[in-house]
């Protein structure tokens, strides 16, 4: 049985559209993050991409995509992990190798 998506595209794109983004940017933005999300893809690299590009296609400057981030995430309750990606093989023993 396939689980029930948690996190709806409509819902994101309501919120982007309310922030200031074009319609048509967040519809798209929404897709994308809902998809990352339900998937619990929670990096910065799954949210900021698509916000960056929303942001750019409404002719918004690029400098509020840290405050719109932050207010999605808490809008929808979720944690961003402010790393790009989770790594499964992290290379943090060459610091310590001599």
């Amino acid at each position: 049985m396939a689980e029930k998506a948690k996190y709806r595209a409509t819902d994101i794109a309501a919120w982007l559209t309310a922030a200031g983004i074009d319609d048509d940017a967040a519809r798209r933005a929404g897709r994308v993050i809902a998809g990352a999300w339900n998937a619990r893809e929670f990096y910065a690299s799954a949210t900021y991409l698509p916000l960056a590009a929303a942001l750019t296609a409404s002719r918004l400057p690029l400098t509020g995509l840290d405050r719109v981030a932050d207010g999605l995430a808490r809008r929808f309750g979720v944690h961003l992990h402010d790393v790009a990606a989770w790594d499964r093989e992290p290379h943090w023993r060459k610091e310590i190798s001599t």
